[in-house]
C-alpha cells in the first residue's frame, strides 16, 4: 500500500464547485496524503453532500470549513493554513477546486523541496507545471525580464528551474516560511493573491522553483480563445467583476516598494494590452470596460477587500 503524506495537509478552496471534478481533485489527493481540508466561501451548493460520495474512509480524512459568507480567496486560504497547523503540517499545499493533481505529484514537491535545502537554498515553494484542461497546453514557469515575463524551459538538464512567480494552485509551503513571510493578503479578495506573496516571499530573501517533472489538469477561465499576439497565446474570458479586481490589485502592487520595477513595467503593458483587447474584442465590452476602469480608480486610491 502506498504511503500516505502525514506531514502534507492540502487546502482546497471552493465555491459553487463542480461536482464531478471536485471528487476527481479529493480523490488524487486522499491518495496521497492523510488530511485535506476544504474551505467552502459559502457556496449555493451543499460541498458536504459532495463529499459524502468518497467512499467513508476517504470522507472521515476531510476536514470542512464552511465561511459565513464569500471572504475571498486569501482569508480562505489563510483559514485553512490555520487548520493545518493544528494538524501539525510541516507543509501546507494550495489547490483551487479545479485543479487535479497526478498520482505522484506531492511525492515530486516535497522531494524537490528537501533536494533543494540539501543544497542551503531557502525555499519559499516549489509548484508543478499545469495542463489547461480546455486547450491541453502545458504551462511553463515564469522569469520577470525587463518589460515582459519570460517563459522558460528545462534546457539544462535539470527538474528545477528558478521563477519569479508561481501560481498558487499546486504551490507547495512550508509552514516555517509561512511564519517568516506572512500569510496571504486578504485585502486582494482574489486576484493577484499568488503574485503578492511570491514577490513578498522574494524580497524576505527566500527561493521559488517550479519542479519540471511534476504536474496537475487545471482550468485557466471561464473560457478562452487561441490567437497570435508575438506569440500564441490562450486569452481566458471572464465574468466582468473579475477584471474589475485584476485592474484594482494591479494598480495596488504598482504602489508597493517590495514589487520588483521590472515586473510592474511589465504589469502596467499587460493591463494596457488588457484594456484594448477586452474592450474591443470579448463579450461585455462596456461591462468590462467600466470594471476595469473603476478597478484602477479604487487601486489607486488604495482600495481593497470585496467589490
Amino acid at each position: 500500500m502506498k504511503k500516505l503524506h502525514t506531514d502534507i495537509v492540502p487546502i482546497v478552496v471552493t465555491f459553487n464547485p463542480d461536482e464531478s471534478t471536485l471528487i476527481d481533485n479529493l480523490t488524487s489527493l486522499l491518495s496521497q496524503v492523510q488530511y485535506v481540508v476544504i474551505v467552502d466561501n459559502d457556496s449555493t451548493c451543499d460541498v458536504t453532500e459532495i463529499i459524502q460520495r468518497l467512499d467513508e474512509e476517504c470522507f472521515n480524512r476531510i476536514n470542512l470549513i464552511k465561511l459565513p459568507h464569500n471572504s475571498g480567496l486569501g482569508k480562505a486560504f489563510n483559514t485553512g493554513i490555520a487548520e493545518a497547523r493544528d494538524l501539525n503540517a510541516v507543509f501546507v499545499l494550495l489547490m483551487d477546486q479545479d485543479s487535479i493533481p497526478e498520482s505522484n505529484m506531492l511525492s515530486k514537491l516535497h522531494n524537490a523541496y528537501q533536494n533543494l535545502e540539501k543544497q542551503g537554498i531557502l525555499v519559499g515553494a516549489v509548484a508543478p507545471r499545469y495542463r489547461d484542461s480546455t486547450s491541453s497546453q502545458l504551462s511553463q514557469f515564469v522569469r520577470i525580464s525587463r518589460f515582459r515575463l519570460a517563459r522558460i524551459f528545462n534546457d539544462k538538464n535539470t527538474n528545477y528551474l528558478r521563477a519569479d512567480f508561481l501560481i498558487s494552485s499546486g504551490s507547495l509551503i512550508a509552514m516555517h516560511a509561512l511564519e517568516q513571510v506572512g500569510e496571504m493578503d486578504v485585502g486582494l479578495f482574489i486576484d493577484h493573491i499568488d503574485t503578492e506573496w511570491c514577490f513578498r516571499t522574494q524580497s524576505k530573501g527566500f527561493a521559488l522553483y517550479g519542479v519540471c517533472d511534476a504536474f496537475m489538469q487545471h482550468s485557466l477561465g471561464d473560457k478562452h480563445i487561441r490567437i497570435w499576439w508575438g506569440r500564441w497565446r490562450n486569452i481566458s474570458f471572464h465574468q466582468p467583476f473579475r477584471y474589475y479586481y485584476m485592474f484594482r490589485n494591479s494598480a495596488l502592487l504598482w504602489q508597493r516598494p517590495y514589487m520588483p520595477e521590472a515586473w510592474k513595467r511589465a504589469d502596467k503593458l499587460r493591463i494596457l494590452c488588457m484594456l484594448f483587447f477586452f474592450t474591443l474584442f470579448s463579450p461585455n465590452r462596456i461591462a468590462n470596460l467600466h470594471m476595469m476602469l473603476k478597478g484602477l480608480k479604487d487601486g489607486f486610491n488604495r482600495r481593497t477587500g470585496k467589490l
